[in-house]
């Protein structure tokens, strides 16, 4: 369908990812921070429990995008799954932040094993089939840009919403906690706060997108029903695929990297740059504004650089000033803590890493929704939710990944726990946490090593939607024949 899209539309599909924005940086800014600081799990533990919940990303991802693929009802392909999702999603993530007293290091992290899993599960439910019917929602080159845009601001929304509510309301100072992360009392609101707004979103998004459902495509009746021998069908032709490969394997590793740094995020802001709450909740607005600039150029980069090379000129200069304030403070030549500098130095790398990290995360997104194409003229079969669930999965591993590598890193430098004064710990652990987020660096070069070989361009793309129309005009005319 290459018509535009209503304003309405693109909301409504937009919107649905704010829920799974709050989960994602929910995990990042608050999970992982409160089982290994604040409750004392150890950081190999932590970062084992969510590798555990990652193997069975690894399952559920794949099975929710050949199911979602392979579903035939009258609400269509994806929204029973995106309705089905919301609730058991809401429970689980309140749930997770309410650990029985008196757990030692096993029922803790068997505790954050079991839900971390469920959690994931239950947005692997929603998150595939949503991002699937992103691509299928408009054929046009440009449109197809516009809607991963409205996906992605939104996502924006909802991770600036939850930095920000989360660090200003959630956790104030005081004078038994000077840095408000550290107080335990804070955490069952945010299991409150992300379980309505999950719930809220993904539900309205469903909703608010089902008029499309007549316009969407169907599965044919020539198509087999899902089987197991059927997915590792669909997903061996995927990976047959150049740039499906191109873009799994480099956005995996650039998402593990960036999933390291956001991790220990709060490790760093907390410690290492010494910021207060109220100096937290501020770092979110120049990224916001940076990120939704990034969102709103891609378009026009797209139309004079073309996809790929917007993509790939962005992300170059992403991993080049990412690590620029720690490397410039290890080497002491970046404002010292407490400094009025400080502060503003951090908005304004953090303004200019945004806006070309909007262009990158809009440009993967819409070149994804294009290798969908392809491989649907490749195969006679569109598989949208094959695809994106290796989209959903390599931004896991952001999370994931994520978490594996800066948990076993915090025990390996010895970075304490349970600490209520960050000036008191020794400022030799500070300077090793801030080499640890450094280790980034060498994921971030493979991903942009794997994503320059993706190969789809606009005139390679107009063929193949030529020829895909073709198909489906003479797949239209036969039964009248």
């Amino acid at each position: 369908m290459s018509k535009k899209l209503s304003t309405r539309t693109k909301f409504a599909y937009g919107i649905g990812q704010v829920g799974e924005q709050v989960k994602t940086r929910g995990f990042d800014l608050f999970v992982f921070f409160y089982f290994q600081q604040v409750l004392g799990l150890s950081g190999t533990l932590t970062g084992a429990a969510v590798a555990i919940a990652l193997v069975f990303d690894a399952i559920t991802d794949p099975l929710a995008g050949s199911l979602s693929d392979n579903w035939r009802s009258p609400r269509g392909r994806r929204h029973p799954f995106m309705y089905a999702s919301a609730i058991p999603l809401a429970l689980f993530w309140f749930l997770l932040f309410f650990p029985p007293s008196g757990l030692g290091q096993t029922g803790l992290f068997a505790w954050l094993t079991v839900f971390a899993i469920l959690v994931r599960g239950a947005m692997t439910l929603y998150h595939v089939p949503h991002l699937a019917m992103g691509a299928e929602l408009s054929d046009d080159y440009e449109e197809r840009t516009t809607v991963v845009a409205w996906r992605t601001l939104f996502g924006l929304v909802g991770g600036v919403a939850t930095s920000v509510i989360g660090l200003r309301v959630f956790f104030p100072e005081s004078t038994e906690f000077p840095n408000g992360m550290l107080n335990p009392a804070g955490y069952p609101k945010v299991a409150i706060f992300g379980s309505v707004v999950m719930f809220i979103t993904i539900w309205y998004s469903a909703w608010g997108t089902r008029d499309q459902i007549p316009h969407l495509p169907q599965m044919q009746e020539h198509h087999e029903r899902f089987s197991w021998r059927g997915m590792l069908a669909d997903y061996t032709q995927a990976w047959t695929n150049v740039s499906f490969r191109a873009l799994f394997i480099g956005f995996s590793f650039f998402a593990i990297g960036m999933g390291v740094f956001q991790t220990l995020q709060t490790h760093m802001n907390v410690f290492f740059w010494e910021l207060s709450t109220k100096q937290l909740s501020v770092l979110p607005i120049p990224f916001a504004i940076g990120f939704v600039t990034g969102i709103v150029a891609s378009q026009r980069f797209h139309r004079r650089f073309d996809k790929k090379g917007a993509m790939m000129g962005a992300l170059v200069v992403v991993v080049a000033l990412g690590p620029l304030p720690v490397v410039l403070r290890l080497l002491g030549l970046f404002p010292e803590n407490h400094s009025p500098l400080l502060l503003p130095a951090l908005i304004v790398h953090g303004l200019f890493v945004a806006l070309l990290f909007g262009v990158v995360v809009t440009s993967v997104g819409s070149m994804m929704a294009d290798v969908a194409q392809e491989l649907e003229l490749e195969s006679d079969k569109p598989q949208q939710g094959v695809l994106f669930s290796a989209t959903s999965f390599a931004g896991k591993l952001a999370s994931g990944g994520g978490h594996v590598v800066a948990g076993i890193g915090l025990d390996l430098i010895r970075f304490p726990v349970q600490a209520k004064d960050p000036s008191l710990v020794a400022p030799e652990l500070i300077r090793n946490l801030g080499v640890l987020t450094l280790c980034a660096i060498g994921c971030n070069l493979l991903g942009i090593w794997s994503m320059s070989r993706y190969g789809i361009s606009r005139e390679s793309y107009t063929a193949s939607l030529a020829a895909l129309s073709e198909r489906r005009r003479e797949a239209v005319a036969e039964p009248g024949e």
